[in-house]
């Protein structure tokens, strides 16, 4: 592993220090709240539900008409404004001005307010939920970069041992020590080497992207993690997990409260079914019956056509879904934690199966191997077997750190907890 560490520092090393940046588990994290875009414009949703509710609040305008004569008939003139004289045979102008308020007799105002005020609570538990799943996003990638920035350390180390035999190999050819047939073989291999290494180093490429994003860092970034390790510590109860996930979830907090805010719009739309009155005062001058009339009104629609039936019958509707999916996001959490326990559990049974005296051993197999070929104690094929064991014996080594990583990544997600 100090070999691999080794490399890993000779890649950072290769690159520019101006394109390259270092990174732990919670330096990502930290950044990716600073920065990562989706949860920018996710909050802006939480802006714009706020300045909703400050809508809701304000109160009806009032409405002001105002009416004046263009031509006067007795005069013959456009906007008599002259003092009038005449109030049978006016000479002035007429005006008739109405100030008018509208009123609820339901208060529905009040319940837009609070079907407002649902809509934020509804908004910061999507943000939250969209937060969940972008933190789990980040982990699982930098888990992953992880695992195979390690893979192409140990591949590469292994290629420039390789490489080291087969040059001594072609010279023992050029001088007929040894049989054509092996340096072939040798490079044969070699090129397997070469061919892994190429997917490893595409699939680091696309790691390397989905950081970039997840981070919002330039094309140019190159990121190197650093291994991230918790301490042991005991696996919590099932029965433990699923209470955690039932009370930190937001996303069952965004079922419930799709369930509240219907059943606030039924109130809402229940209350738009009584039309709102419309008082006002009437001022006419040389306009009515009299020189001087002062009026009061009301206005309001008569419920005859249109109860709003429509639109209470969909909320009702939409109260019956909004529970339904409910019930549906509370066994769906459940069910993520059980399959996210099982999983735990599988991996730390497997990593229990890792002596340390097997680990040591394995650092041996291909050391060995390349020692004992070279001095011809082993064969071609007893080599190329050893080989292939000892990489497929450290690969599954670091897939079964990375899985044990990955699974309790896992556990933190479906709960919403820092569990490890």
């Amino acid at each position: 592993m100090k070999q691999i560490l080794l490399l890993l520092l000779g890649f950072a090393l290769s690159a520019t220090a101006q394109d390259t940046i270092r990174l732990s588990l919670p330096q990502a994290q930290e950044q990716f709240l600073q920065k990562n875009l989706s949860l920018i414009a996710q909050k802006f949703n939480i802006s714009i539900a706020e300045a909703g509710v400050r809508q809701a609040r304000l109160w009806y305008n009032p409405n002001l008409f105002v009416e004046t004569n263009l031509y006067n008939g007795y005069d013959h003139k456009f906007l008599p404004y002259s003092k009038q004289g005449d109030l049978v045979n006016p000479t002035g102008g007429v005006f008739n001005i109405q100030l008018q308020q509208v009123l609820s007799l339901t208060a529905s105002r009040s319940k837009l307010v609070k079907l407002a005020e649902s809509n934020v609570a509804l908004q910061q538990a999507a943000f939250e939920d969209v937060m969940r799943n972008a933190r789990y996003t980040l982990s699982a990638t930098f888990g992953s970069l992880t695992n195979n920035l390690a893979k192409l350390a140990m591949l590469d180390q292994e290629r420039v041992r390789q490489e080291t035999l087969l040059t001594a190999f072609r010279a023992q050819l050029r001088v007929g020590a040894i049989a054509p047939f092996e340096v072939t073989r040798l490079e044969l291999e070699q090129k397997n080497f070469e061919s892994d290494l190429a997917d490893l180093r595409a699939q680091i490429a696309r790691d390397q992207a989905d950081m970039r994003v997840l981070l919002a860092l330039p094309g140019s970034t190159y990121i190197l993690t650093q291994p991230y390790t918790t301490a042991e510590q005991a696996l919590p109860t099932l029965q433990q997990l699923v209470e955690q996930a039932t009370t930190h979830r937001p996303d069952l907090k965004v079922a419930n409260e799709e369930v509240q805010y219907n059943q606030r719009n039924l109130t809402y739309q229940k209350s738009l079914a009584t039309p709102n009155l419309t008082v006002g005062a009437d001022y006419q001058r040389v306009g009515s019956a009299f020189p001087h009339y002062v009026g009061v009104q009301f206005i309001m629609d008569l419920p005859v056509a249109n109860k709003n039936e429509g639109n209470i019958r969909s909320a009702a509707y939409a109260i019956d879904q909004s529970k339904t999916a409910s019930q549906l996001a509370h066994l769906q959490v459940e069910q993520d934690v059980v399959a996210a326990f099982r999983q735990m559990q599988e991996a730390l049974t497997l990593q229990e199966k890792y002596s340390p005296a097997y680990l040591e051993s394995i650092e041996e197999i291909s050391r060995n191997a390349t020692e004992n070929y070279a001095k011809r104690v082993i064969d071609l094929v007893n080599y190329i077997d050893k080989i292939r064991a000892y990489r497929d014996a450290q690969l599954n080594l670091l897939d079964l750190r990375n899985n044990l990583f990955q699974s309790r990544q896992l556990l933190n997600f479906v709960t919403n907890t820092r569990t490890f």
